[in-house]
């Protein structure tokens, strides 16, 4: 039996930003492949963590005075 797929929309449920959801996937996705996991499962790990809510998204706020 084959898991389903994430979908972006489901994704996007957990990070609205389009654009934030890349750049958090893909610093998640970077740390996993220095580790030496394989790169096919990868993406689904990270995805299923973004699901289960074990990601994060800080945002800092530049003041400029």
């Amino acid at each position: 039996m084959k898991k389903e797929k994430i979908t972006i929309d489901e994704l996007l449920t957990k990070i609205p930003n389009k654009y934030e959801l890349a750049i958090v996937s893909g610093k998640i996705a970077k740390k996993e492949f220095a580790k030496g996991k394989q790169k096919s499962e990868i993406m689904d790990e990270v995805f299923k963590d973004i699901m289960e809510d074990e990601v994060e998204v800080v945002r800092e706020i530049n003041e400029e005075n």
